[in-house]
């Protein structure tokens, strides 16, 4: 790796907080305004703040300037997380907006080039992720000479126009990469206009409450994600791999939860049947987002501590040891296969009025967290620590 940036493992483990948090929140039947917020502001957010903090100065070949930026980045995102937890949102929104505009001031400087589709898809996920922080703050901070802004349109335009950029985007570089097969640059950039096409519907169906538009937003980037789906099946048809990495499997599995979660939300948009939010919540924050990035934690997390261990036992005169015989895939199947059951054990439970019910798939979901914190964070220290 070109750079090796020190804070992601950190803004990875305050997301995996955030996500246990949110989760066990669930279990305790705490209201789905909470568990949405905390989903989004602090796991999704912080994940993604995290990884573009290694993503962008590699893909450009730079290196941040005044690195002690991000530390003050990462206490603001703690300290939005902590409030978040404490419900309260007003303080919650300052504090995530302080450290999305000090992160943007950090790496914005160090995109060089757009022309690569990824950085595109980065580029304005960026640009959302400021004006979903901006959002969140008007939100749940009412000021009179500005305009009232519905807490929705702040969550989706994190979902919709942060993360589904963030993670399509790396994805149309990491599946052909781990599958040693180049991509398909022409229907990459369909994908891209597509999906800023639908996401720019989705997010004005929010802004004036008007969800038979978000309901069209929604079709059309579905349309987007078809393309995708093309893109990812021919790359896993032309490779060479035996079997299909783990990595991968947490990706594909995330991105059908992605289509349950859209239908859902679709759905809730066309009937005004808001008794079905729980269950989109579900697909979209556990399933979705919750397998995508621990399929992206499995793929990154790894290559930034083998670096960082290489250069200390370089330093050192010691054997390096290879992070693959840390590892185990076992360990990551166990918690892919509990975590698929516990996200859709959840949005099953929400039918149910048993509140015990309720508490028992959410314990499935969490178990299942577990077992991945034992499969990448504790091997890794472990691996850190030899």
């Amino acid at each position: 790796m070109f750079y090796i940036s020190k804070i992601t493992p950190f803004f990875f483990l305050l997301a995996f907080t955030d996500l246990f948090f949110a989760s066990f929140s669930k279990a305790l039947g705490f209201d789905y305004l909470f568990v949405g917020i905390a989903g989004v502001f602090g796991f999704i957010l912080n994940t993604i703040i995290g990884a573009a903090y290694q993503i962008i100065p590699n893909s450009q070949q730079e290196k941040l300037k005044n690195e002690k930026l991000q530390i003050f980045v990462f206490i603001a995102a703690a300290l939005s997380s902590f409030f978040i937890f404490l419900k309260n949102y007003p303080i919650a929104s300052l504090f995530t907006l302080t450290a999305v505009v000090l992160f943007t001031f950090h790496v914005l400087p160090a995109i060089k080039d757009i022309k690569p589709v990824t950085i595109k898809f980065l580029t304005v996920s960026l640009v959302y992720m400021n004006i979903g922080a901006l959002f969140f703050c008007m939100a749940f901070i009412p000021v009179d000479w500005l305009p009232s802004i519905p807490y929705q349109l702040a969550v989706h335009t994190i979902t919709a126009g942060v993360m589904l950029n963030a993670i399509i985007g790396v994805e149309l570089a990491w599946i052909p990469m781990l599958l040693m097969h180049s991509l398909n640059i022409k229907y990459a950039r369909i994908v891209f206009w597509i999906m800023q096409a639908g996401i720019l519907v989705l997010l004005l169906g929010f802004s004036i409450l008007q969800y038979k538009v978000v309901a069209a937003g929604a079709v059309v980037i579905i349309a987007g994600l078809l393309v995708f789906f093309w893109i990812v099946i021919e790359s896993v048809r032309k490779s060479t791999h035996k079997e299909i990495p783990f990595v991968i499997k947490f990706f594909i599995s995330g991105h059908i939860f992605l289509i349950a979660g859209i239908l859902s939300g679709a759905h809730i948009a066309g009937s005004g049947n808001l008794s079905t939010v729980p269950v989109h919540i579900d697909f979209m924050v556990f399933g979705f987002a919750g397998m995508t990035i621990a399929g992206a934690m499995f793929h990154l997390l790894p290559r930034i501590v083998w670096n960082m261990i290489h250069i200390k036992k370089a330093q050192e005169g010691k054997k390096i040891p290879n992070v693959f015989n840390i590892l185990k895939k076992n360990e990551a199947m166990l918690s892919f296969y509990v975590m698929i059951a516990g996200v859709f054990l959840m949005a099953i439970s929400n039918f149910s009025e048993l509140h015990t019910v309720k508490y028992t798939t959410a314990l499935v979901f969490i178990i299942g967290l577990l077992l991945f914190f034992r499969a990448l964070f504790y091997r890794l220290y472990q691996l850190y620590t030899l």
